[in-house]
């Protein structure tokens, strides 16, 4: 978990949220590579979620997923919260 805290820095929630999704599917996408639509349909639930999460799910998906705050927003939303506070 440290390693993908610091691989996702400048990440958003949505952003985060994203990167999850896609490597939570990476497992289902390597079970039904390459088969055809009559021999996916026919897998079991079991077949299906046999395959955990793992590293390289995560760092697949932050390959695909780029941060969409940049350091200008950061550097904005920090200014504003300097001024104002919080609510």
């Amino acid at each position: 978990m440290d390693e993908i805290a610091r691989r996702t820095e400048g990440y958003s929630g949505d952003d985060l949220t994203n990167v999850c999704r896609d490597a939570s599917l990476n497992g289902m996408r390597r079970k039904i590579a390459g088969k055809t639509r009559d021999e996916i349909k026919s897998m079991s639930k079991d077949d299906m979620s046999k395959d955990p999460v793992a590293m390289c799910d995560f760092e697949e998906a932050i390959s695909k997923v780029q941060p969409s705050v940049s350091a200008a927003d950061i550097e904005r939303h920090e200014k504003w919260f300097s001024e104002f506070g919080s609510a």
